[in-house]
Parts: structure tokens; C-alpha cells; sequence
């Protein structure tokens, strides 16, 4: 069996070893390269028939783009476990053509937002379909210097109130901020610089009419957002 269960399962609708082990190996090797189609797919599993959290022997199999060209991509981390977990290439957006039937299969173990437990494989696959190819890069490459990009992530803890880091967190290639960016009267410690911005549904319609005159997102000419 492909699974190992944290606690006991009653009446749970498995799908064959065959079907839930399909291609999960060469997604982690060539993501560009086409991949055979399983022709089956597989049984609906559904989050009632789970009294634990399942664990299958594919969790940690993902879709992964090219490896990075920066020799220094992960910088070293007081936490040996996280460093060695870390996948620095991993795909982070959904492209049409990532979803086959093998792929769907794999994919269905899985509880939104992760995967697609509970959807119907001929209602879904039209709408993921819907989804371009990725026509340029999310974020414009840096041809010259090492190969590598330098980003600042700027989060809204306040933990770098009075820190006087806003040059040099606007010194970077690439600065990302999230939900409630407040930058408006402390540029000074955060910086007035966003190429990225992050947010739930929440923080868009909450966070910035409480941060309203402190945010100012999408003011620097040739960023994209």
C-alpha cells in the first residue's frame, strides 16, 4: 500500500498503488519535458472518509523548474532540517500544460489549496486550461554581475521600526512586500521600493482601509506588480 495513515480510516475509498504511484519521479527531473498520459482517472477520494491526516509516499514531490545559476540561492540557515528541505527551484505558479491525467491523480490526494480532493476531473481540467503559458519571466532576469538576484521581503510585523534599513532594503534587485505594506511616513526604515506585491483576499479588503494612508503599492516605474 502506497499510504501510511496517522490513526485509523474507516470506509475510505482508495485508489490501485499502480494508479496513485503513476509519474511521480519524473516530475522532479525534466518539468519541460512532455510527460506520458495515464488514460484512467482515478476514483474521487473525499475529506469525510479521512479521520486523520493521510500521508502518501509522494508528498514531497513536486514540479521544479530549472536549477538556479546563483551559486549562493540559499543562504546558510541555522536550521539544518529546513536547509536540507529547502527545494530552491521549485514551480511556484501553475501553467497550462502542468495538468495531465497522471499529474491530476497525484494531485487528488490532496485538499485544496494543495491539491484537488473532492473536484471532478471534467469540470476542472476546461478552467486549468484557462491558464496561459507564462509568456516572459514573473520578474524581468538581471543579465549582468554573478547570476544572481537579491530580494528583500518586507513583512509587517513591525519588527524594523526605528531599524533605519529602508536604503538598504531598496538596494535590492527585487523588494516584495505583503497584506498591510505600510510605507508611507517610515521609507526610512522600510523602504519606499516594491516589485512584488503579496495579499489575501482579507488584506485587500480589510487591512488597507486600516492602513489606508500608510500604503502606497505600485509607485516605482518599471516594477511589475
Amino acid at each position: 500500500d502506497v499510504s501510511v495513515f496517522w490513526g485509523k480510516i474507516d470506509s475510505v475509498t482508495s485508489p490501485s498503488p499502480s494508479v496513485s504511484n503513476a509519474m511521480t519521479t519524473d516530475l522532479t527531473t525534466q518539468p519541460t519535458t512532455e510527460r506520458p498520459l495515464r488514460q484512467t482517472v482515478m476514483p474521487m477520494l473525499f475529506r469525510k472518509d479521512f479521520k486523520k491526516m493521510p500521508r502518501w509516499d509522494f508528498d514531497d514531490v513536486y514540479i521544479q523548474d530549472a536549477q538556479p545559476t546563483c551559486a549562493q540561492s540559499l543562504r546558510k540557515s541555522e536550521d539544518e532540517s529546513f536547509t536540507k528541505a529547502f527545494i530552491p527551484n521549485i514551480r511556484l505558479f501553475m501553467y497550462k500544460g502542468d495538468i495531465n491525467i497522471s499529474e491530476w491523480n497525484r494531485l487528488s490526494h490532496f485538499n485544496n489549496p494543495f491539491g484537488f480532493m473532492q473536484a471532478n476531473y471534467s469540470e476542472m481540467k476546461p478552467i486549468l486550461d484557462l491558464i496561459p503559458k507564462a509568456q516572459e519571466p514573473l520578474l524581468p532576469p538581471k543579465t549582468e554581475g554573478d547570476g544572481c538576484v537579491r530580494c528583500a521581503v518586507v513583512g509587517t510585523a513591525g519588527i524594523l521600526y526605528g531599524s533605519g534599513k529602508g536604503k538598504e532594503i531598496d538596494a535590492h534587485d527585487y523588494v516584495f512586500r505583503m497584506n498591510g505594506a505600510v510605507i508611507t511616513g517610515f521609507e526610512d526604515d522600510v523602504g519606499d521600493r516594491t516589485s512584488v506585491y503579496v495579499h489575501t483576499a482579507h488584506s485587500i479588503t480589510t487591512g488597507s482601509s486600516i492602513n489606508k494612508k500608510h500604503i502606497q503599492i505600485g509607485n516605482t516605474k518599471g516594477d511589475k506588480h
